[in-house]
């Protein structure tokens, strides 16, 4: 595999040094995320909302259940996870109910054979833009009404009549166009239907959080380009940027094809035989303390995307809140105890922050929870590493 090993080579020296934690999981839009801080705010209505609703939008790799098996209800996570996880209702089972306020759950409830309410197996942007059979319907109702008739929309999805159906939500998180690359549409074609649709849910009031694509075996150097676009969008429009591609090759540069993704496939795996997608992430050679991963995270796709997926949300909802900055992480021994300041939880636990010194709380999963502080040692390391990794 040559452009593998291509690939392997440039990430090297950005890697060498670099763990499979949080920091790096969340660094990838250090450079602009004042910006996107910023931006989310800005885009972010606070009227009309359900707290903590952050819809998954995609295709087959959202609407598989896999992806949401971690978040519902895996084993091993930290005290961030489970808060996170609390404020987005993640551990929701799956019913078909258009009004859910979980996104996983919205992904992956089988409304037809080959969709959920926000993910559809096979869709690229420009389907999810035309609807593929599915009108755009105006009003949240009837909006919502569509979306669960699968007697008259099977296969269809219209991003407008999801933008409308769930206007009420805080965050969505899409990751789109390994469709396109499959259909060889070019990397500038993907990134336009991309921006189209994030034009529909930010004028909602609904913050964006995008996603790169896994390698597409089928055609390597079209996935690597359409990549560059996704990260040069997320730039361009001062977005949260999951890494997905560049996490999998960080753990497996050069035989991602069989681990992380299924054998000749361009689906993240589910299983290997030891591990499944509601694996502990930690486990095998990770450490919970620090977020860094082990074993199962580097052999079940799924699993990898949605660790990622919770990781990036705690950045996204220390910005929402207010909060100051990059998440950062300490070593064990040198993590500090914070206290939420809610009268109402009145919950103790250890918290983490970032470099501008303040981060998301690892209890409170509200508007107005304190924040919990790192040791100094911690924010050190964090520092150093993201300073090493630029």
């Amino acid at each position: 595999m040559k452009h593998a090993s291509l690939h392997a080579l440039l990430l090297a020296p950005s890697l060498a040094f670099a763990a499979n934690d949080i920091v790096r999981a969340n660094g990838y839009d250090d450079a602009w995320q004042a910006a996107w801080e910023t931006h989310l705010r800005a885009v972010h209505s606070p009227t009309g909302k359900t707290l903590g609703k952050v819809l998954q939008v995609g295709d087959s790799m959202t609407h598989a259940n896999p992806y949401t098996q971690w978040p519902r209800g895996g084993v091993g996570k930290t005290a961030d996870d489970v808060a996170i996880l609390a404020w987005c209702h993640g551990a929701q089972a799956i019913v078909s109910d258009a009004a859910n306020p979980s996104g996983f759950v919205l992904a992956a409830a089988d409304v037809s054979g080959s969709r959920g309410f926000t993910a559809r197996g096979g869709m690229d942007c420009d389907e999810f833009l035309d609807g593929d059979g599915m009108p755009h319907v105006a009003g949240q109702a009837l909006a919502r009404a569509a979306l669960a008739d699968a007697g008259s929309y099977p296969g269809g999805l219209r991003a407008s009549t999801v933008a409308v159906a769930y206007a009420d939500a805080e965050v969505a998180v899409i990751m789109l166009g390994t469709n396109d690359v499959s259909a060889s549409r070019t990397a500038a074609e993907t990134k336009g239907g991309l921006v189209a649709i994030i034009d529909l849910f930010e004028a909602q009031g609904v913050a964006v959080v995008i996603s790169t694509i896994p390698p597409h075996i089928g055609n390597e150097t079209l996935g690597d380009q359409t990549n560059a676009s996704i990260r040069a969008l997320a730039r361009e429009r001062s977005l949260p940027l999951i890494d997905f591609d560049a996490e999998i090759r960080a753990r497996r540069p050069n035989d991602w094809n069989g681990t992380l993704l299924g054998l000749g496939d361009v689906h993240p795996s589910a299983a290997d035989g030891t591990y499944g997608s509601a694996s502990d992430p930690y486990a095998d050679g990770g450490d919970p303390a620090t977020h860094t991963t082990g074993q199962a995270a580097a052999n079940v796709g799924y699993l990898l995307r949605s660790w990622l997926t919770v990781q990036k949300l705690k950045e996204v909802k220390a910005a929402l809140d207010g909060g100051a900055g990059t998440t950062g992480t300490g070593t064990a021994g040198t993590t500090g105890t914070g206290t939420t300041g809610s009268a109402s939880t009145g919950t103790s636990g250890t918290g983490t922050t970032g470099a501008s010194g303040s981060g998301s709380s690892d209890v409170g999963c509200g508007r107005g929870s304190s924040f919990g502080v790192i040791g100094a040692a911690g924010v050190a390391l964090a520092l150093m590493l993201r300073r090493q990794r630029r």
